[in-house]
């Protein structure tokens, strides 16, 4: 219980948003309607930013990839 307590004094003293900021590939899938290809070929063309940690994947910055697509119409 005080673990619990600690950590949601430091989220709040921190000021970390909780809504996610970035993509998964996956999440990219569903909203482009494309598959995994289409998906990690953008990510190695460098169309927008990607960031790759290593053993949970690539992550794309919402604001970045919606830039791009706003750009796309």
């Amino acid at each position: 219980m005080e673990m619990m307590q600690f950590q949601q004094t430091m989220n709040r003293s921190q000021n970390i948003p909780q809504e996610r900021r970035c993509y998964t590939v996956d999440e990219l899938m569903e909203i482009l309607g494309v598959g995994r290809k289409a998906v990690y070929s953008l990510i190695h063309q460098k169309v927008f930013p990607s960031i790759r940690i290593n053993s949970v994947g690539y992550r794309i910055p919402k604001e970045s990839f919606h830039a791009w697509l706003y750009q796309q119409q």
